[in-house]
C-alpha cells in the first residue's frame, strides 16, 4: 500500500523522490507544488520543512532546495518532507509580502477556512492536509525583497508544554541566530504557519535569514546548518553527530515602528545595531525633500529589521526594535 501525507505520495522504506502535487480544490488545482520526501528504513519522526511562503525570501527557498538535494535516505531515521515554495501564484511574479491571487499575505491566512479567499483555503488545506501529519515542522523566512534582517528564531508559546519544550528544544538546537522571538496567541502578528502548526499539536519554529531579494550564500548556508543541526539533535539524520551550539538570547518583545505619514524614509540604522531610547533611527522627508519627521527608537534594544525601500506609504512598516529580557 502506497503511503501518504495528505496529497503527497512518499517513497518507501529507503527511498527518496521528488515531485510535484496539488490540493483537491477548484481554486488552488491549477498551480502545481514541489517536494522532496526521503524516507529512511527505520522509523523515526515526521519533520516537515516548509520556505517561501512570502515568495521573494529566496534564501530559505534555495536552503530548502540545497537540503533536499543533499539527505539521502540512508541516513535518515523516519521521514523528512520538504516543501521549497509555498506561496506558488507569486513566485515567478517576484510578488513582495502577499499573495498575487487575492492580494493577501498568505502568512497571515491561517488556520484558514475551506470555503474562504485563495490564501485561506491554501492555509485550511496545508494545515489540515499536510502540517498535523508532522512531528515537528520548520518555516523558513528572510527579509522580503525590501528587507534587512539580523537573523532570528522564532515559536508561539501554545501553553501546551509538550508542543512549546519539544519547539525550545529545535530553537535551541539551531545555533544560527543569536536571538529568539516567543509570540503568544491572539497577538499582533496571527495567522502565521508555524503558530497554526503549534496551536494544531506540532511543534514548530521559524527561521529567518538574509533578505533584499539577494541569495547570499552565508544567508542559504545559515538556514541549511540551522536545519541539519535539528535533524541531526532529533535523530532524524544520522550522517554526523549534532553540533554543539550556543542558545539564542530571548526577546521580551519587538518594536514594529510604522510611518505616520507618506514619505521617503532615510533610515540611518542597520540589522543588527545596538540601539538607546529615545535615538533617531531615521527621518521622514516629503517628495521635495522637506523634513516630515524624525523616527526614534521606543526603547533600548538592537535593530532586528529594516525596511531598505525609502518609499513608504502612510502606516508603512520602517523597521524593528528587537528588546531583550
Amino acid at each position: 500500500m502506497t503511503s501518504r501525507i495528505g496529497p503527497i505520495t512518499l517513497p518507501e522504506a529507503g527511498g527518496k523522490q521528488s515531485g510535484y502535487f496539488t490540493f483537491d480544490d477548484a481554486l488552488l488545482g491549477k498551480y502545481q507544488w514541489p517536494y522532496f520526501a526521503v524516507v529512511g528504513r527505520e522509523p523515526g519522526l515526521t519533520f516537515l520543512l516548509t520556505a517561501g511562503i512570502h515568495a521573494a525570501e529566496y534564501t530559505g527557498t534555495l536552503a530548502a532546495l540545497r537540503l533536499g538535494s543533499h539527505v539521502q535516505p540512508e541516513h535518515v531515521r523516519g521521514t523528512i518532507v520538504i516543501l521549497p515554495v509555498l506561496n506558488r501564484p507569486g513566485f515567478f511574479e517576484r510578488s513582495v509580502y502577499i499573495n498575487p491571487e487575492d492580494g493577501q499575505n498568505l502568512n497571515r491566512a491561517f488556520p484558514g477556512r475551506a470555503d474562504g479567499t485563495w490564501s485561506e483555503r491554501f492555509a485550511h488545506h496545508l494545515l489540515n492536509d499536510i502540517v498535523v501529519h508532522a512531528d515537528r515542522a520548520m518555516d523558513l523566512h528572510a527579509g522580503d525583497m525590501v528587507e534587512d534582517l539580523e537573523p532570528f528564531l522564532g515559536y508561539l508559546a501554545t501553553g501546551n508544554q509538550a508542543v512549546d519544550s519539544k519547539s525550545r528544544e529545535m530553537i535551541d538546537a539551531h545555533g544560527g541566530a543569536r536571538w529568539v522571538t516567543c509570540m503568544i496567541p491572539g497577538g499582533g502578528r496571527a495567522g502565521m504557519l508555524y503558530g497554526a502548526a503549534a496551536q494544531a499539536g506540532v511543534p514548530a519554529i521559524l527561521a529567518e535569514s538574509g533578505g533584499r531579494g539577494l541569495p547570499l550564500d552565508a544567508d542559504i548556508k545559515r538556514h541549511v546548518d540551522g536545519v541539519l543541526n535539528i535533524w541531526r539533535s532529533l535523530g532524524l539524520l544520522t550522517d554526523a553527530p549534532a553540533a554543539q551550539v550556543s542558545r539564542p538570547r530571548m526577546l521580551a518583545r519587538n518594536e514594529w515602528l510604522r510611518s505616520p505619514h507618506e514619505g521617503i524614509f532615510l533610515c540611518r540604522v542597520q540589522p543588527g545595531e545596538n540601539v538607546t531610547e529615545g535615538q533617531v533611527l531615521g527621518e521622514l522627508v516629503d517628495l521635495v525633500g522637506e523634513h516630515v519627521a524624525d523616527v526614534v527608537s521606543p526603547a533600548d534594544g538592537f535593530i532586528l529589521f529594516t525596511v531598505t525601500s525609502p518609499a513608504i506609504k502612510k502606516d508603512g512598516l520602517l523597521l524593528a526594535v528587537g528588546v531583550p529580557e
